[in-house]
This record gives structure tokens, C-alpha cells and sequence, in this order.
């Protein structure tokens, strides 16, 4: 697919312009909102999708992605990659692989759930390729302050007091830069469809994560662990099985959480949609 035109959902987002990056821009036929249609999108190979955030609802991660596969197959392409999330799995023993049940039940989790179903039920009627990627949870610069990490530096580098759960869930954090290159590495024509988790395999508590960062900043001081309670459901653990992305793609997280930690403390404080 060297060279083959992509078309992105959600290219100006966190994850959208690492992808783009991964792939090369000149590749890459990025949309937001706005949607494609046959008169706007160029003819493709692929149809990514990483559009919508946590409160996308339906309309970003279930009808959007459906509109924009219909155009992208009428303008030629002939596999999609939806980007989905590990919080598919919700509560059940880890590590999470692929064949899990999807418990899932926070909006977002039900959302991407129906999302990932009516995707591939519409690939296979179009004769299209259906890949799902399954990230954990995601970081790096340039993320919105939504998040745990971005939410935390942005209170930490204005001198407020941080007051967060006690920290003892673990989560997969993988970088957006190993997240986007997998993504790009499911575009090409000889990765298998199917779905894929975007993880580690490393799991790390929140409370080791936080100090980490609290201290890099030098201001361990304004953090307050244990000042707020776990949400209702909380998932305690949280980490994906890698082993079928680097059996089936010959991918591997490359990005240490010590050394993504340091590029979100000490890099650049652009905040980007999701």
C-alpha cells in the first residue's frame, strides 16, 4: 500500500495527527466533523477511524464511522481500521486478549461495543477488510486536560492542589506514538483483519504514575492521593494482552513509561481535541 491515499476520521485529534505523522501527510486525507462525501474525499485505499471522544456518544463512534465507510468504499478503499479502546473489557480477570468478553459498561465502552459490531457487519457487506484496534490507556504531549496525566500537569504547572483517588487501580498506559505506528502498521495490506490490542503488557498503578510526575515537576507537595473515593464499578485492573499484535503484525510497544513520562513532563504544553 506504499503511497496509497488514507482517509482519516478525526485526523486534527490526539490520536488523528500522531497517525497522520505515522503515515506521512501526504498520504493522508484527513476530515473532522465535517464528515467526507463522494465530492470531498479523493479516491482511497483505507479508511481509518479515530474520530469522537469519550462523550462522542453514538453519533461519533457509531454513525460517523458508518457514513464515512460507505463513502470511503464508493471511492475505492478496500479496508477500514476502527479505532476502538480497551475499556471494552470492563471488569474480568487480566491480562485482557482479544477474545474476552466485552463487558464494558460505561457509555464510551457501549458505544465503541456497538460501534465495533456495526462496523465490521458493514465491511463484510461492502467486501471490506475490518480491522479493530484496541488501545489501552493512551498519553503523550499535546493531550487534552480531560485525562488523568494532562489533567495533573495542567494543576501541578499552575500551582494547584491535586486531589485524586488513592491509586491503587493499574492501568496499560502506552504512548500515542506506539499507538498511531500500530495503527499505520494495520493500514497495510498484508495485516490480518481481525482485532488487536494496543498495549504494553505492563501494568502500572495511577499512584506510581502521578508520583512520578508530581515529582519530575518538583511539586510532589500538591499532590492529595486518597482525597476523592473510586468511582462506582471502578475497573482495579486494567492491562492488555500484546501477544496477538506481535504474533500476527510483528509489533511491539517501543516507548518505556519512564521515558513517555519525561516527554509529557518536559514537553510542549499544546492541548489538541481528541
Amino acid at each position: 500500500m506504499t503511497g496509497a491515499a488514507v482517509a482519516l476520521g478525526g485526523g486534527g485529534g490526539f490520536i488523528g495527527r500522531a497517525v497522520t505523522e505515522a503515515l506521512g501527510r501526504a498520504r493522508v486525507v484527513a476530515f473532522g466533523r465535517e464528515g467526507i462525501s463522494e465530492a470531498t474525499c479523493p479516491e482511497v485505499h483505507v479508511l481509518i477511524w479515530a474520530g469522537g471522544g469519550r462523550d462522542g456518544g453514538e453519533e461519533a463512534h457509531v454513525a460517523a464511522p458508518l457514513r464515512a465507510l460507505a463513502v470511503a468504499a464508493a471511492r475505492g478503499a478496500r479496508r477500514v481500521v476502527y479505532v476502538s479502546s480497551g475499556e471494552v473489557y470492563g471488569v474480568q480477570p487480566v491480562p485482557f486478549n482479544e477474545d474476552a468478553q466485552r463487558l464494558g459498561d460505561t457509555a464510551y465502552a457501549r458505544a465503541k461495543i456497538r460501534g465495533e459490531d456495526e462496523v465490521r457487519a458493514a465491511a463484510a457487506g461492502l467486501g471490506i477488510e475490518a480491522v479493530i484496534v484496541r488501545p489501552g490507556v493512551v498519553y503523550g504531549p499535546g493531550q487534552r486536560p480531560g485525562m488523568l496525566i494532562p489533567a495533573l500537569l495542567a494543576a501541578l504547572r499552575a500551582g494547584q492542589r491535586f486531589a485524586c483517588t488513592p491509586g491503587e487501580q493499574t492501568r496499560d498506559f502506552v504512548h500515542v506514538a506506539d499507538v498511531a505506528r500500530m495503527i499505520a502498521r494495520c493500514a497495510e495490506d498484508d495485516a490480518p483483519a481481525g482485532a488487536y490490542n494496543a498495549g504494553t503488557g505492563v501494568e502500572s498503578s495511577v499512584a506510581m504514575v502521578v508520583r512520578a510526575l508530581a515529582w519530575r515537576l518538583g511539586r510532589s507537595e500538591l499532590v492529595e492521593l486518597g482525597a476523592l473515593p473510586y468511582r462506582a464499578g471502578e475497573v482495579m485492573r486494567y492491562v492488555l494482552d500484546p501477544s496477538r499484535a506481535k504474533e500476527r503484525l510483528r509489533f511491539v510497544a517501543a516507548v518505556a513509561l519512564a521515558r513517555g513520562l519525561e516527554s509529557v513532563a518536559d514537553g510542549p504544553q499544546e492541548q489538541v481535541d481528541a
